[in-house]
């Protein structure tokens, strides 16, 4: 059975969101140019259609105020702040379902994000990741730190 891959670009994900919107939106555009449809009926669907489809607009503002996360070596950088490898005491992750934006050439355009909690003996340090790969390889970064 062939399975198509994954691709979580972040900018093929919101091309992907907005060129979808656009051509519905420009569909429905088009059906009130050609008279077979009223200015209010065109109104109320566009309306309805971007209601149903705000929460691919959620995925972008996601997607722009997005955790940064830097390892430098033996450190994490969380939005500016620093956490020691040794000061992590436990850690745990809530990952969501996986979203399909679109297909393009056999390929999944998916979006995936997870939350991180880092617990250190002074506080809790609550990060976001977004894209599987990120998330696969933190959680096994942050399970061979907690080994050693």
């Amino acid at each position: 059975m062939l399975k198509p891959n994954q691709e979580e670009r972040i900018f093929m994900i919101i091309i992907g969101i907005i060129a979808f919107y656009a051509v519905i939106a420009g569909f429905i555009g088009y059906l009130y140019l050609l008279h077979k449809i009223s200015a209010f009926m065109m109104l109320i669907i566009i309306g309805v259609f971007t209601l149903i489809y705000l929460p691919r607009f959620w995925i972008i503002y996601e997607i722009k105020n997005a955790d940064k996360l830097k390892v430098i070596e033996d450190f994490f950088m969380i939005n500016g702040v620093g956490v020691s490898f040794s000061d992590i005491k436990n850690f745990g992750i809530r990952e969501y379902k996986p979203q399909v934006i679109f297909f393009l050439n056999n390929k999944m355009i998916v979006y995936q994000k997870a939350d991180f909690c880092i617990e250190t003996p002074k506080e809790k340090i609550e990060f976001t990741l977004i894209g599987s790969e990120k998330i696969k390889l933190m959680k096994e970064f942050l399970k061979r730190i907690r080994r050693t």
